[in-house]
């Protein structure tokens, strides 16, 4: 629910909604409450339509065991972003954040990010013109680019602390 509510939003906003999320769930956040909770109090406490929609169908394929979010510690990271990409709504973005943040990857460089990739750029001081470049950018990273990825989105956030 986390990677959905922090697509293509500030963290900050993403945190306030799942916490929100988690209030109506009485603090313990599971599919089948999700699915309990519905489209339209999902709506009610600050999922976007589309969010919403892409929630409940995890949630549906969750309790219809069509994804088994555990077992896939254990699946190659192919095979992961086969199962996660198959989603509603959840893309190579999501696969990557799943992989670094729920698995603990070592060696993940979701190169969808925004903030990694402007991040990269502010540190090196130079625009990037596409995908390939940044990849190229980070093989010296290898193989911990996961740590490298929150490093830089650290330093990006920093950056913009007030």
């Amino acid at each position: 629910m986390r990677i959905i509510l922090e697509q293509q939003v500030s963290l900050a906003s993403a945190k306030s909604t799942f916490d929100r999320l988690a209030a109506a769930c009485d603090g313990s956040v599971t599919a089948s409450r999700v699915q309990e909770l519905g489209y339209d109090d999902l709506r009610s406490i600050g999922f976007s339509r589309q969010k919403a929609r892409y929630a409940i169908a995890l949630a549906d394929d969750v309790i219809a065991t069509r994804i088994r979010l555990r077992s896939l510690r254990h699946a190659t990271d192919d095979e992961v972003r086969q199962a996660i990409t198959a989603r509603l709504g959840l893309g190579d973005w999501s696969a990557d954040v799943f992989m670094m943040m729920a698995l603990g990857r070592p060696d993940i460089l979701p190169i969808g990010d925004l903030a990694l990739v402007k991040g990269i750029a502010e540190l090196d001081g130079i625009d990037y013109p596409d995908k390939s470049s940044i990849i190229r950018r980070a093989e010296p990273w290898q193989p911990y680019r996961s740590v490298a990825t929150r490093m830089v989105w650290q330093n990006y956030l920093d950056r913009r602390k007030p």
